[in-house]
């Protein structure tokens, strides 16, 4: 029987993982016999949540089962076992034996991956629908669960292979080096993304907290993601690793328009005529944005330097369509647009007064003052104050899409690089798609009906 489980908010700021939480099950749900016809889902939702996880990751298990009760169990003693709720995780799990409803959960992901979702009204329609769940908690992490389920394979989608530390590792230095990552980048280039900022000369594929996450290697084959893990060669030796598919680097989350008066938390995009720029404290930059007649607040951060550096070159005028999050009014300042990306559709190239140009020598003439005509500085010739004439601005800047460094992107920011190279079918497992390493109790090399090898994630010899 096919089986279907969606898993969230299982991490605090302290550490544990979901998409940690998701590997454990498959090995546990492989080992009793289960079997995986797809990848395992990780589904990032909106980003601009207040009270989102660290990377606002869902999970999603898809799986053929003679024993659904037994694969329940199963994934309900390591969401207990292994959410972090001493430290604030509010964990959510969804469980479907055989067909289900998929405009339903189809709903709930293309709200939850732009808007704002609550999550007593999901359990409420779960409980309607008699949808098998549990809750850790508050429950709040149903809402992930139960939208992980709407995501589909014919979506745009990425890949990404995770490789986990074991427990003795969490929490300390991750030992990878600049020059591997940018090799690897090199040899892959343009099937990875985002491995590594080159502009902050910044290492992308680790992150920095306690989590059991040693890296990601984000790609758009399994295939690829799974050779540039094996280019990297990890010193630390590995938990083992995973393929997940995933609707990061997709700019999932812009792609409706924004309603006026702006919903607080909304993810989306507006298109408008550029009002006036202004430079704010902290070196952030303010855009005026004449939306419908509407005039819209919109904010570019000083750590989005490049996307910030190609909005200062707007001028009045200037036709744009901005992507980002609404953050939420207070008493004291207006609803503002957090920006993310930035499409010029067009630029008004207005007119400047230029100085004449003297006929005799092509010299553009100076001026001589204030109402007192210019001169050419090479001929003599004078002209008088009315010769000036008036002519199109010329711009640096041109038409096109423009985003901050890769450093500075989001999980679910589509890369420029992804533009005109989207998925829309989902490709077959590979053999090492799942791989435990050794044993957290043992050195020796796993033995498992998975994998005939080595794990990939063991350690370099000399």
């Amino acid at each position: 029987m096919q089986c279907t489980v969606g898993l969230d908010d299982t991490d605090s700021l302290l550490g544990h993982c979901t998409t940690h939480l998701g590997f454990r099950a498959v090995g546990e749900l492989l080992d009793r016999g289960c079997t995986f016809g797809k990848y395992p889902r990780l589904i990032r939702l909106n980003p601009n949540i207040p009270f989102k996880t660290r990377g606002n990751a869902a999970v999603c298990l898809e799986f053929e089962t003679d024993d659904p009760e037994g694969a329940f169990g199963v994934v309900e003693t390591i969401l207990h076992r292994l959410s972090d709720v001493e430290n604030g995780a509010n964990s959510g799990l969804v469980f479907m034996a055989g067909s289900f409803e998929p405009d339903f959960f189809r709903g709930l992901y293309l709200s939850a991956v732009s808007g704002l979702v609550s999550y007593r009204r999901v359990l409420s329609l779960l409980a309607e629908r008699k949808v098998r769940h549990v809750t850790v908690g508050n429950g709040m992490g149903v809402v992930g669960a139960v939208a992980s389920l709407g995501f589909s394979e014919t979506d745009d989608h990425t890949y990404e292979i995770i490789g986990y530390r074991r427990q003795a590792a969490c929490g300390t230095k991750r030992e990878i080096k600049d020059e591997p990552v940018v090799e690897m980048e090199r040899r892959t280039f343009p099937h990875t993304f985002n491995s590594y900022d080159h502009r902050s000369r910044r290492v992308l594929v680790t992150p920095h907290g306690p989590d059991p996450v040693f890296l990601g290697i984000r790609a758009d084959s399994p295939g690829v993601a799974l050779s540039a893990l094996r280019m990297l060669g990890p010193e630390e030796e590995l938990a083992g690793h995973m393929i997940y598919l995933s609707n990061q680097c997709t700019d999932a989350h812009l792609t409706s328009r924004l309603t006026l008066p702006m919903k607080a938390y909304a993810s989306g995009w507006l298109d408008g005529s550029v009002e006036a720029l202004e430079r704010g404290e902290g070196g952030h930059l303010y855009i005026d944005l004449n939306a419908a007649g509407s005039v819209v607040r919109c904010a570019i951060y000083r750590p989005a330097a490049d996307l910030q550096r190609a909005a200062g070159m707007l001028g009045r005028g200037d036709a744009v369509r901005v992507f980002g999050g609404v953050r939420r009014a207070t008493s004291r300042h207006p609803s503002i647009l957090n920006v993310e990306k930035v499409e010029v559709l067009s630029l008004d190239p207005g007119q400047r007064s230029v100085n004449p140009t003297c006929a005799a020598c092509g010299r553009i003439a100076k001026s001589e003052g204030t109402g007192k005509g210019f001169q050419c500085r090479r001929c003599g010739a004078k002209f008088s104050e009315g010769a000036r004439r008036t002519e199109d601005r010329t711009r640096s800047l041109v038409p096109g899409i423009y985003l901050p460094s890769s450093g500075s992107q989001r999980h679910l920011t589509k890369p420029l690089i992804r533009y005109g190279r989207e998925l829309y079918e989902a490709l077959p497992l590979i053999e090492g798609w799942f791989h435990p390493a050794t044993s957290e109790a043992s050195s020796a090399p796993a033995k498992s009906p998975r994998s005939g090898h080595r794990s990939p994630l063991s350690p370099r010899t000399p």
